[in-house]
């Protein structure tokens, strides 16, 4: 079975500061998709990834999947009290 590994399992930032979130699968991912979650409400989906060495940015937060399609990081630049939740990996395996 496919297991994914986040880490750090949670983390406390200053505003302002930088933040990285990993995300490492057992298998080779078809696909990887990361999700926030605000407490209390459901699933904000935030990106997909799909090809290896993919990298994708939206405003303040950069995704990234390896070449070998196997992890994943998530870093935000310049946290803000907006970014504050739980943020989950997913991904498909071939």
């Amino acid at each position: 079975s496919q297991e994914l590994e986040q880490s750090p399992q949670s983390l406390i930032v200053q505003e302002g500061k930088n933040l990285t979130i990993n995300c490492t699968s057992s298998k080779t991912l078809y696909g990887l998709h990361w999700y926030k979650q605000k407490y209390g409400e459901g699933l904000i989906f935030l990106v997909m990834l799909q090809q290896g060495g993919e990298e994708k940015s939206h405003e303040k937060i950069t995704a990234k999947l390896d070449e070998k399609k196997q992890q994943s990081f998530l870093h935000i630049t310049a946290s803000q009290p907006s970014h504050a939740g739980i943020y989950l990996c997913g991904g498909d395996a071939q």
